[in-house]
């Protein structure tokens, strides 16, 4: 009987360890950790392409979207491999990063009327204004009109837009770097940022639309 007592306490005491560990990691842990490798590597390989539009030179302001006050780690991951890629290109500077600060209750498929005259306002004496920004479904005249009186060249990172085919033909986007749908299937191996990136995003410039779908 005595060795069945302790058989059974012992038992008791690893169910109770089992459900405190369980408690700690479900409820004091905190998320588990995201891998931001890919969106550092996205942000990093749009400062290449941003080094290259510019032929190496110039100043670049980057702008990117915050619903309040969240911070987003991905977005952060972004801008940090878009500062590292500028930093590795030699002939590029960052003139200055900026935030688009929205509330929770806007729209995100939508810019609030006239924000696309402040984001070129952002942009002065900028050689380029690179949007982590996805582009909205509607832009009113105004909005289109001040785009196209930027003297910046205009980079959006994000989405496929409706809009994206006709401010690419019309020249209002100098560069776009959009997802492709669907990505290309990933490779049974290991890849490199650069493969990771064409296989999963495509680069499309005025000369390059007709690659949209």
């Amino acid at each position: 009987m005595e060795n069945k007592n302790t058989t059974l306490g012992v038992v008791a005491v690893l169910a109770i360890a089992a459900s405190l560990t369980y408690l700690y990691f479900t409820q004091f842990a905190g998320p588990p950790k995201v891998n931001l490798t890919p969106f550092e590597n996205l942000g990093y390989v749009v400062a290449e392409e941003t080094a290259k539009l510019l032929n190496n030179q110039g100043r670049v302001l980057v702008v990117s979207e915050v619903f309040e006050a969240m911070k987003s780690p991905n977005t952060e991951a972004q801008v940090k491999g878009f500062k590292a890629g500028l930093a590795k290109s030699g002939g590029v500077q960052l003139k200055e990063a900026k935030e688009f600060k929205r509330s929770m209750s806007d729209d995100p498929q939508n810019w609030p009327p006239g924000q696309a005259a402040v984001f070129v306002n952002m942009g002065d004496n900028a050689n380029a204004l690179v949007l982590f920004v996805g582009l909205p479904l509607n832009l009113s005249r105004d909005d289109i009109a001040a785009m196209k009186e930027s003297k910046s060249k205009l980079i959006v990172v994000g989405g496929q837009s409706p809009l994206l085919k006709t401010l690419l033909k019309d020249g209002v986007i100098h560069m776009a770097i959009v997802n492709r749908f669907p990505p290309a299937p990933a490779p049974s191996g290991s890849e490199k940022p650069r493969e990771w990136f064409n296989r999963v995003y495509m680069v499309v410039t005025p000369a390059t639309v007709d690659q949209l779908p």
